[in-house]
């Protein structure tokens, strides 16, 4: 029997365990999620979380938020410096570049 969702509410332990998921897999694969996020598992890993993400409701919501989250910050939090600064230091590199010949 497969637990279905609700998205009036949270899912529950209950939901995993009837996924056939356990609370101690839903630990393992949380606590390896920015590692799989970063593609810095090894195949044997990579394969393991990819399954319990497949099987797992909750952990899967929690990926794709960390996933979206991750894009928004990418996109949206970027600063760029002034062209002031940034011919400031290409000076200062070009100075250093020249008196270290």
């Amino acid at each position: 029997m497969t637990a279905t969702p609700r998205p009036d509410r949270p899912a529950t332990t209950d939901d995993r365990v009837a996924d056939g998921c356990s609370p101690s897999g839903c630990e393992e694969a949380l606590a390896e999620l920015e590692a799989y996020l970063d593609g810095q598992l090894d195949a044997e890993r990579l394969t393991d979380i990819r399954a319990h993400l497949a099987a797992c409701y909750p952990c899967t919501g929690r990926a794709t938020f960390e996933e979206q989250l991750r894009a928004i910050v990418r996109r949206d939090c970027v600063d760029h410096a002034p062209d002031s600064l940034l011919d400031r230091i290409h000076a200062v590199l070009d100075d250093a570049d020249t008196d270290a010949r």
